[in-house]
């Protein structure tokens, strides 16, 4: 499901981002190079469990039809960290798995969502999903503080989301099915697009269609998606599993707590 990569070369630190991901040139299978944002674990809070669920919610937003940069598992060569310069980067790569997260490198011209950015008409039913997608996964970091959303035009690109699925460690949790489990979201600033997607005209039916369209194969496909060298994850990503599956058997009542937060 994931296409692996092999760094050949890492060009500098990513501009942004709290994990501080490199920006490396990678090798496919078939020989084909690709500039990736690479994720490595020693960055991560939870190492290679986050890089496992960074991995996951990049498979559902992807099946979801939402607009996500493509997913790679970047194998990192043996010695990389001693051909560094920048001694902080090397002592990062001999810390971290053998495994990296990557993600295809957004264009140029895309840049990070600001305060000030308009969802337009065009833009309506995306922001939509992308809102419904972070209360579902409970992903709390799409801030007005720490966007994690690059924009040009009327296009968005969506990334970061290693700190999603955080309901095994929340006191108190409710899921996003019941009254008041996307509450989260609706505080001020918590979310980029809930204050301008409320009072929308939102057509809820494509949403229900790409949740409820998830199969029990695209399920199991996450699941053998996860590689060994990320076997600690594992535990978290069948919870994960679960949540999905859960959200999408009781898709209605996800739309009525969407509703009821906008409304």
């Amino acid at each position: 499901m994931i296409e692996r990569a092999t760094v050949l070369s890492v060009h500098r630190l990513a501009r942004q981002g709290r994990t501080r991901p490199l920006v490396a040139n990678c090798a496919l299978r078939d020989g084909t190079q690709v500039d990736v944002i690479c994720k490595l674990s020693a960055g991560c809070e939870e190492g290679v469990i986050h890089l496992a669920k960074e991995a996951l919610a990049a498979c559902l937003a992807i099946d979801l039809g939402l607009p996500a940069p493509k997913p790679y598992l970047v194998e990192i060569p043996r010695g990389l960290e001693a051909a560094m310069q920048d001694g902080d980067v090397a002592k990062r790569i001999g810390h971290s798995s053998a495994l990296a997260f990557g993600s295809t490198r957004a264009p140029e011209q895309f840049a990070t969502w600001l305060p000030g950015s308009r969802i337009s008409e065009v833009m309506l039913p995306v922001a939509a999903a992308i809102f419904l997608f972070d209360a579902i996964i409970q992903n709390p970091d799409r801030r007005d503080t720490n966007p994690n959303c690059l924009t040009s035009g009327q296009e968005i690109r969506i990334i970061d989301h290693e700190l999603a699925f955080p309901h095994l460690w929340i006191a108190g949790w409710k899921p996003p099915w019941q009254t008041g489990g996307m509450d989260l979201l609706a505080r001020p600033g918590q979310h980029i697009f809930f204050a301008q997607l409320r009072h929308r005209n939102i057509d809820f039916t494509p949403l229900r269609a790409a949740w409820a369209g998830l199969s029990r194969a695209q399920l199991e496909a996450y699941k053998m998606a996860m590689p060994v060298e990320w076997a600690a994850g594992q535990t978290a990503i069948d919870k994960a599993r679960g949540l999905i599956a859960d959200a999408r058997d009781r898709i209605d009542d996800c739309l009525s707590e969407l509703g009821r937060i906008l409304a």
